[in-house]
């Protein structure tokens, strides 16, 4: 490489740099608008680059906004509650700037926006001390989304309709079971916070195609869990000390109502 392709490069590292510091930092975005020159020569850009940013502010805070929106524009649908929880008390922009500051969002596709708002709750803690359950209560809603939009699966063949002791269970993809510190399925927008106590759910798509939840007993949660890491019912339930006919009517309870596609 040619020094003149290094500086090339380099430029254009530079470059992108700075409108990544533009679109993502709430701070970064006040400095530009106060002084786009200063602005660029804080992230090493050359005088004409300088310039361009000058001549090019109004134009590129359109762009910024644009950007910033379209990137928190999928959360408010795919956290209701959580938004509405966080807007009251007047801290969700504050909350949208410290999520975009964080970079955690790293791919292309639009549908990662909302997981990754999820892991950078988790990675920050943010709101945490104040509400203890936040994460849980944004996990729950993402959950589910992730189970509507979960793509259909074409029908798994030879899958026997009713369990039996030495039957495996075939759990719908979309099914996941769950397991949370807080109730957080109790939470609403007209009461967001929810009671601490353990909350076991198995959430599912139903028959139907909705989003749907059943809150099960820990040593039932326990069963399912081991269900899916593929143990035959009778060594689940044993293992347990479950009785099997409480299960296998579990079991069939859950086909019914299309969190299982059968058994093998």
């Amino acid at each position: 490489m040619t020094e003149a392709t290094e500086q090339a490069v380099s430029s254009t590292w530079k470059l992108q740099r700075c409108l990544t510091d533009l679109i993502l930092d709430a701070e970064g975005g006040r400095s530009f608008a106060k002084d786009p020159m200063a602005f660029g020569e804080d992230r090493g850009l050359g005088r004409a680059d300088q310039a361009a940013l000058e001549k090019f502010k109004t134009r590129l805070l359109v762009y910024r906004g644009l950007a910033r929106n379209a990137l928190e524009d999928p959360l408010p649908d795919c956290f209701p509650i959580t938004h509405g929880l966080l807007e009251e008390a007047g801290l969700w922009d504050a909350c949208m700037d410290a999520f975009l500051a964080s970079r955690t969002i790293q791919s292309a596709y639009y549908r990662h926006v909302n997981p990754a708002f999820v892991a950078w709750l988790a990675e920050s803690a943010w709101g945490l001390e104040r509400w203890p359950f936040l994460l849980q209560l944004a996990h729950f809603e993402y959950i589910e989304v992730e189970i509507l939009r979960w793509p259909d699966e074409p029908p798994a063949a030879d899958l026997k309709p009713a369990p039996d002791a030495d039957s495996r269970v075939v759990f719908e993809g979309a099914t996941r079971n769950l397991a949370y510190a807080y109730r957080v399925h109790e939470a609403t927008r007209d009461d967001p916070e929810p009671a601490a106590g353990e909350a076991f759910l198995l959430g599912y798509r139903d028959a139907e195609g909705d989003f749907a939840y059943s809150e099960l007993s820990a040593h039932a949660s326990a069963f399912l869990a081991r269900c899916l890491e593929g143990e035959p019912v009778s060594r689940a339930a044993s293992a347990l000390n479950l009785e099997l006919e409480e299960v296998l009517d579990l079991l069939t309870r859950f086909k019914e109502n299309g969190a299982l596609l059968g058994f093998r």
